[in-house]
């Protein structure tokens, strides 16, 4: 948590909220316009609560991208749902012994395809 409260990541706290504000504050000033008449601040009253949000959700996943980064990679998170297990087939050992047996059937075959081909 400390690696949030370094110098650069001030400043970048600091301006998200001040874009947040600003978006917020822009989107307000917006729909007075579209208010009093002006049917193009109808789109801009919407538009700009919406960059707010994109700039709060940006603003939250650089800050948990900086918290993971230390964690080894094949770790998993202290929260949330555990990896569910990886998908087999029910046929999946059928599958694999069927492999197993035409890989072992043509090698059988070649030597004595070569010699059943061969005019003796």
């Amino acid at each position: 948590m400390r690696r949030l409260l370094t110098p650069p990541w001030i400043v970048l706290h600091c301006f998200a909220v001040v874009l947040t504000v600003a978006f917020g504050l822009l989107g307000w000033w917006q729909l007075g316009r579209a208010q009093h008449g002006n049917a193009i601040s109808w789109g801009y009253a919407l538009e700009w609560p919406l960059f707010a949000v994109f700039t709060v959700a940006l603003w939250v996943r650089q800050m948990r991208l900086e918290l993971r980064k230390d964690r080894p990679e094949g770790e998993a998170p202290r929260r949330g749902r555990p990896e569910p297990p990886p998908m087999t087939s029910p046929f999946e050992a059928a599958i694999i012994e069927a492999r197993r047996h035409d890989h072992g059937v043509s090698v059988r075959q070649s030597p004595s395809e070569s010699s059943q081909g061969s005019p003796a």
